[in-house]
């Protein structure tokens, strides 16, 4: 602005000092046209240059004048720009220093994680440590256990043949003394008549001979009637003892049958269990060593569902890995008879039905049927022998959508049975 200002001053006294040449110069012409009119065009025509100076230069000034105004205009623009920028650099220097702070406490923030990182690695380290131990644990306990397992069935196995020796031989007992038991109810009445008979013959032959008696004496006829009436009195009161004997010693018989008869049924009863929990330790055995079973499920609903195979991402178990999440199906690792079970809960109030598919072939159908009320449920059951390499799915037959949460409600089940 100021090299404006200072080239307009310079043009402008130039102006000035040949106005004032010139104007001597014209008084001078004055002169000398007085002395001769021949030079007084070359001062006309200089006049007129510099009339035409004069004007230029004029223009010129307003020229200048303008610029200068513009100058100012834009000068005053130019400030309120800096003053604008000066302030959004003051600003970008206040965010500069908040993002160096920031950088800063991030720095700080990078070199904990890092501590905390290696405080991790080192704590990951320790667990892995710590799992490797448990796996040796777990390992060792395991074929303790085993050990211990078929210590246990060879003990038992030893004891279930003991006491099977000793219930035969319970059984043999009891059945010789049920077998004695029935000789004595059958030789009871036979003793009974038998005794009779010899008491009755007694008493004739006694009374054969007091009647001989009392025809040869009087006397001894009255002896004879009151020995005959102590001889009734005694045989009515032996009759009684005899009678009383005879039932006490056959409830006494018949309480001793029943209660063999009580301990062979609570003998058999123990054998049975013991028989019991023989197979059900070699079923666990079995299932123990050989273990395969899966229950799976979904944990998010859909409304909107109609697709061909309901797959279950969610696993609750899956023993022998025959369950694959990612297509829904099951396959068999060996060959054996397997329980299937389906469940399904219906969304809002729709009607859904679902089939256990093997190999392809529908086996059975479930069926949540929508109504007035909400999420119905729909079960069934399937048991399937498959051979080695076998498939089963859940596959949609009608309706759509299905209802569950993140425990699951909507679920499929399997195991081997045998």
């Amino acid at each position: 602005m100021m090299s404006y200002i200072i080239l307009g001053f310079l043009c402008v006294i130039p102006s000035i000092c040949l106005s004032i040449l010139t104007d001597g110069e014209t008084q001078n012409d004055t002169i000398r046209d007085e002395s001769g009119d021949s030079k007084t065009d070359v001062f006309r025509q200089l006049l007129n240059q510099e009339t035409l100076i004069r004007m230029s230069l004029v223009k010129n000034v307003h020229s200048l004048m303008k610029d200068m105004v513009e100058m100012k205009e834009s000068m005053s623009t130019s400030n309120k720009r800096l003053n604008d920028a000066e302030k959004e650099i003051s600003s970008l220097k206040n965010e500069v220093h908040l993002l160096k702070t920031e950088n800063q406490k991030l720095k700080e923030q990078a070199v904990k994680f890092q501590e905390q990182f290696k405080t991790t690695d080192s704590r990951f380290d320790e667990i892995e440590g710590n799992f490797t131990k448990v796996s040796f644990s777990r390992a060792k306990y395991e074929r303790h256990l085993n050990k211990k397992i078929e210590d246990f069935e060879k003990n038992m196995s030893t004891i279930l043949n003991d006491i099977k020796i000793e219930v035969r031989y319970l059984s043999v007992t009891l059945l010789d003394l049920n077998k004695h038991t029935m000789e004595i109810n059958e030789s009871i009445p036979n003793l009974i008549e038998s005794k009779f008979t010899e008491y009755s013959t007694i008493v004739s032959k006694s009374v054969s001979d007091i009647n001989n008696k009392l025809i040869t004496s009087k006397d001894y006829q009255e002896q004879l009637v009151y020995n005959l009436s102590t001889l009734g009195n005694d045989q009515s009161g032996l009759m009684k003892i005899i009678s009383d004997n005879m039932n006490s010693t056959i409830m006494s018989i018949k309480a001793d049958v029943e209660q063999s008869q009580k301990s062979q049924l609570k003998l058999s009863a123990a054998v049975s269990s013991l028989e019991v929990f023989r197979m059900n330790m070699s079923l666990l055995n079995n299932c123990g060593a050989k273990s395969i079973g899966f229950t799976v499920g979904v944990t998010s609903s859909s409304s909107t569902w109609s697709g061909d195979i309901l797959v279950f991402p969610h696993l609750v178990t899956n023993h022998g890995n025959g369950y694959n999440p990612s297509t829904g199906k099951f396959t068999a690792p060996k060959d054996g008879t397997y329980v299937f079970f389906v469940a399904v809960n219906s969304y809002g109030s729709q009607t859904v039905y679902l089939n256990i598919v093997h190999n392809g072939l529908n086996v059975v159908q479930s069926m949540a049927y929508g109504s007035s009320a909400s999420h119905q449920t729909g079960t069934n059951m399937a048991l399937i022998h498959l051979d080695k390499g076998d498939s089963v799915w859940i596959s949609h037959s009608s309706g759509t959508g299905y209802y569950t949460t993140s425990v699951p409600i909507t679920t499929f089940s399997g195991f081997l049975l045998a």
